[in-house]
């Protein structure tokens, strides 16, 4: 799970067992659903069980794949995806070709959780684009919502700073 994408249909056929075997369900003997299998999955602290949803969790196991390629650039695992399949971008620019490796596309399925979730931390900001990158924090895209002239588009964050204040 924290390397290949599941299928739906397995991860939905072993949601199936775990309901069944929760609420007791013996070969074609049908018993009470006291509630939904959605409101299960959910925390604890919000009224669910917390069975996990294996579609989900397969998800976010991608994702901390993901998230240790952005966080390790010095690995060997890294410098090797790098190279086959985004030599001329970052991770999160990386698109998803059709002779990847399943591996690949099991990483690329759970690219879109990682992007919902990351945002730069500014620092000296050289390496920001002010118009392109999500960098705003405690705002609901992290992105300036204007559409700028054309020269804007490659400022960085850097050259917003005053110079005297530097």
């Amino acid at each position: 799970m924290a390397v290949f994408q599941l299928p739906t249909k397995l991860c939905d056929e072993l949601n199936k067992m775990c309901a069944n075997f929760w609420w007791g369900q013996v070969e074609r003997e049908r018993k009470i659903h006291w509630h939904r299998w959605s409101i299960l999955t959910q925390a604890k602290k919000v009224g669910g069980m917390g069975f996990q949803d294996l579609k989900a969790f397969n998800l976010a196991m991608l994702a901390k794949q993901g998230w240790r390629l952005l966080q390790n650039q010095d690995s060997l695992v890294f410098k090797c995806l790098k190279a086959r399949y985004f030599p001329r971008c970052t991770f999160l620019e990386a698109v998803n070709s059709p002779n990847s490796s399943f591996i690949w596309k099991s990483i690329m399925a759970a690219q879109p959780v990682l992007k919902k979730g990351c945002y730069w931390r500014v620092g000296d900001g050289s390496s920001i684009r002010v118009m392109t990158e999500r960098w705003i924090p405690y705002h609901p895209t992290n992105k300036i919502l204007v559409h700028p002239v054309k020269e804007e588009w490659e400022w960085r964050v850097s050259e917003l700073i005053d110079p005297d204040l530097r």
